[in-house]
C-alpha cells in the first residue's frame, strides 16, 4: 500500500500542478496588470485628447534604489517632477520625438515623420502643452489595475514642474526605492517611435491601504475631465513681473566703485508711482504699492483712456464739446449755404424781389465849382510859409565823404 501510494503521488501531483498552472494562466490573462493598464490608458488618452494613435510596443518594469535613478534619465528628454500624495514626489521623462508629435497634433492636426538631426532643448512651453497628456495617462492607468499595490503606485500623482537637468531631478527624489516603468510608444501608425519613463516611489507596506471607493471615483472623474486646449495651456504658464519703485542711471565706472554702505539717491521714489516691468523690459502698467492681509500687494492704476483711445464714435461727441457735423451733399444736389448767404439774392431774377431803398431826394446839392469858400484848416502851414528851394545849398558844395574816410 505504501509503495502504491508512492507510485500514485507523482501522478496526482503532476495533474494538480497542471490544473493549477492552467488556472493561474487563465487568471493572469483576465487580470488587469500594471502593464495592461498603462497600455490601455495610453491608447485611450491619446485618442480622446488629441485624436492621435499611440500604441505601447513594449513595457519594461525594473526596481532601482534612490541613488541610481539619475543614471536612467536623459538630459535631452523633457524631465518632469510629479507631485504626489503624502509629499512623495515622482518623476517622468518624455523623449523629444514624442513631445514633438504631441505639439504637432495639437497645432497642425497631423504628425510629420522625423526629420533627423539633433533635438532642440525642451522648454516650459513644451511642458505646459504636454502636462494634460501626462495627467490624464496617470489618472486613467491608476484606476485600472487589480492589485492594490499597483493602484497605489500611480494614484494621486500629477504634473508638478519642469526640471532642467537629471541631477536636479534626482535631488528632488528622496525615497529609498523606485520602480522604473519604460514605455516604448509607436506614434501615428509607425511615423515615429518615442519613449515614456515613469520613476515612481515604491509604496510603503506599513502605510499601504486599499483605495476607497471615493478615491476610485475621484480618479475616474479626473480621467473624464475636459482636456485643456492649447490656448489654456499657454495661458497657464507662469510669467515673472518685476515691480520698480525708481530707476537709476550711473556710469559703469561709478557702478564698479560701489561698496557696502554707499548711499544711492533714488530721486524721490514713491510707493504710489510703482511700475510693473515686462520680462523683456519696458513698463507694462503703473500702480500703488501697499499691503493686503499681511502680504505686499500692488494695486494697478488704469491709464487715462483719453490719452490712448481715439474718440471717433458719435457717443463720444458729448464729452468732446463739439457741434454735430453737417451732412455731405448728395450727388446732383448743390451744397448747402450758410444762412446769411441764403438771405441775399443778387441775381437779376431776384432784383425785383429786393426791398425798396429810402428816398434821398431831400438831400442838398453839392457845388464843387468854387473852392475858395472852403474853410481854413487851422494849424497847417500855408504855401507862402514853405521855404524856397533855390535857397538850398548846391550839391557841389557838399564835403567829400570819401576823403574824410580816408583821412
Amino acid at each position: 500500500m505504501g509503495q502504491a501510494r508512492q507510485n500514485s503521488d507523482p501522478g496526482e501531483g503532476s495533474v494538480l500542478r497542471r490544473k493549477t498552472d492552467r488556472g493561474r494562466a487563465s487568471h493572469q490573462a483576465r487580470a488587469m496588470t500594471l502593464a495592461k493598464s498603462l497600455r490601455l490608458g495610453l491608447a485611450k488618452v491619446a485618442d480622446e485628447l488629441f485624436d492621435l494613435a499611440l500604441a505601447a510596443l513594449a513595457i519594461r518594469v525594473a526596481e532601482v534604489s534612490g541613488d541610481e535613478v539619475q543614471d536612467h534619465f536623459d538630459a535631452q528628454h523633457l524631465l518632469i517632477l510629479l507631485d504626489g500624495p503624502d509629499g512623495r514626489p515622482a518623476a517622468a521623462a518624455l523623449d523629444p520625438l514624442l513631445v514633438g508629435a504631441l505639439i504637432q497634433q495639437q497645432t497642425m492636426a497631423q504628425v510629420l515623420p522625423d526629420a533627423g538631426g539633433d533635438p532642440r532643448p525642451m522648454t516650459d512651453t513644451d511642458a505646459a502643452i504636454t502636462a494634460p497628456f501626462v495627467n490624464a495617462l496617470i489618472s486613467r492607468a491608476a484606476a485600472l489595475p487589480d492589485a492594490p499595490t499597483d493602484k497605489r503606485l500611480l494614484a494621486g500623482y500629477a504634473f508638478g514642474s519642469r526640471v532642467d537637468t537629471p541631477r536636479l531631478l534626482s535631488l528632488a527624489l528622496e525615497a529609498q526605492a523606485y520602480r522604473l516603468i519604460t514605455l516604448t510608444v509607436d506614434i501615428a501608425g509607425g511615423l515615429r517611435q518615442g519613449q515614456i519613463l515613469f520613476c515612481m516611489p515604491e509604496p510603503d507596506d506599513a502605510t499601504a491601504q486599499h483605495p476607497t471607493a471615493q478615491e476610485g471615483q475621484e480618479a475616474a472623474s479626473r480621467a473624464e475631465q475636459r482636456p485643456a486646449t492649447l490656448s489654456e495651456s499657454v495661458l497657464a504658464l507662469d510669467v515673472a513681473l518685476d515691480i520698480a519703485l525708481a530707476r537709476l542711471r550711473m556710469p559703469l565706472a561709478k557702478l564698479g566703485r560701489l561698496q557696502v554702505g554707499d548711499l544711492l539717491d533714488l530721486n524721490g521714489a514713491r510707493f504710489d508711482r510703482a511700475e510693473v516691468l515686462r520680462p523683456g523690459g519696458g513698463t507694462l502698467a503703473r500702480g500703488m504699492l501697499g499691503q493686503l492681509d499681511g502680504c505686499r500687494a500692488l494695486r494697478i492704476v488704469p491709464a487715462k483712456p483719453a490719452a490712448q483711445t481715439p474718440r471717433r464714435r458719435a457717443s463720444d461727441r458729448a464729452e468732446l464739446d463739439q457741434r454735430e457735423p453737417e451732412p455731405l451733399p448728395q450727388a446732383g444736389m448743390p451744397a448747402s449755404e450758410p444762412p446769411e448767404m441764403q438771405a441775399l439774392d443778387v441775381s437779376p431774377a431776384g432784383a425785383d424781389a429786393m426791398p425798396d431803398l429810402p428816398d434821398l431826394s431831400d438831400l442838398p446839392e453839392l457845388d464843387l465849382s468854387d473852392m475858395s469858400d472852403l474853410p481854413e484848416l487851422d494849424g497847417l502851414p500855408g504855401l507862402d510859409d514853405l521855404p524856397d528851394l533855390d535857397d538850398l545849398p548846391e550839391l557841389d558844395d557838399l564835403p567829400d565823404l570819401s576823403e574824410r574816410k580816408a583821412g
